[in-house]
């Protein structure tokens, strides 16, 4: 099982960049999470949207309310 939190160092290596490269061109498009006082993490999630960003793929979002509802109950 894969952690859904990373600290700086392993998203680091998650996206293949060094430390400092991390927090120049990915951190400002990430959350940056306090999980316990004096620690930093990032969600794993928005280390792959930051990878989708930079491939040129389009995540599907769900966001409308409409995406959510079972086509099936709206029959009579």
């Amino acid at each position: 099982m894969s952690p859904r939190l990373l600290r700086t160092e392993d998203a680091a290596r998650y996206v293949g960049l060094s430390v400092s490269s991390f927090r120049n061109e990915v951190a400002p498009w990430c959350r940056k999470l306090h999980p316990v006082a004096g620690r930093v993490a990032w969600l794993r999630d928005d280390l792959d949207a930051w990878i989708d960003r930079l491939a040129g793929i389009e995540r599907a979002t769900e966001t409308r309310i409409e995406a959510r509802i079972n086509p099936l109950d709206a029959l009579p």
